[in-house]
């Protein structure tokens, strides 16, 4: 399941901005609320052209689901929520009247240590406890990518246009108590999958990063372009 399609033709979205937005032939919108995703998109020069709007999915209820599984692959694990937030938001979408489609951006992202999902903190204490894992080693970074679109017609349709997972490596120095207890106190890995934040005051903990910095962000920037953009063109 970790990828339902190849990279295609390889061109980017930053050739097709203008057809994203309220004056283009697509609506973007973000099956997210995440201040780190929304910004990866302002960043691609989508700022303006997209709308950010929460999922209705019950993640939890979902998560349980997988986790009750015998096996659980992280990959799959990531992938499965990242189509499951957008498809959730995309089906409560009206078809629109005047653009060729809604593209639903649905993003999961989660920490894997040897296999072992590490998702965000329940409080303060699993914060130093995961960090403290993670001190020293390597560990990789998931993050699912989900497209649908919404498109009009007798009867309008919502479909899945791509989905895929983006894997980076992540290794962290060898930390000292005082210091993962130091940046636990700072609060930002309260709501970070892996209890960290790379982009912030915990990538101080990372020594090296193989593969999309944006991955382990929260949403793989190269192959998002791609994959919007073979849609626009697909969609066209």
């Amino acid at each position: 399941m970790a990828s339902d399609q190849g990279h295609g033709d390889e061109s980017l979205v930053i050739a097709q901005t203008d057809q994203l937005g309220p004056d283009g032939n697509f609506r973007l919108v973000l099956a997210s609320q995440s201040p780190r995703r929304r910004e990866i998109l302002d960043m691609m020069g989508l700022a303006g052209r997209f709308d950010a709007t929460p999922s209705p999915l019950d993640e939890s209820a979902v998560q349980s689901r997988l986790r009750s599984q015998p096996t659980v692959d992280p990959l799959v694990y990531t992938q499965t929520l990242a189509e499951e937030k957008a498809r959730a938001l995309a089906e409560t979408l009206d078809p629109p009247s005047d653009q060729k489609a809604i593209l639903v951006l649905g993003s999961d992202t989660i920490v894997d240590l040897e296999g072992v999902i590490l998702e965000k903190p329940v409080d303060q204490e699993d914060a130093i406890q995961t960090v403290g894992r993670l001190s020293g080693r390597q560990h990789y970074v998931h993050t699912g990518v989900a497209i649908y679109a919404v498109c009009p017609g007798s009867p309008a349709t919502c479909t899945k246009v791509v989905s895929f997972v983006d894997t980076a490596t992540v290794t962290f120095a060898k930390l000292s108590t005082s210091d993962i207890e130091a940046y636990v106190n700072t609060g930002e890995p309260m709501d970070k999958a892996g209890s960290y934040g790379i982009q912030g005051v915990g990538g101080q903990l990372v020594e090296r990063v193989e593969g999309d910095f944006f991955t382990v962000m929260g949403l793989p920037m190269h192959r998002v372009s791609r994959e919007l953009s073979k849609a626009i063109r697909d969609l066209s």
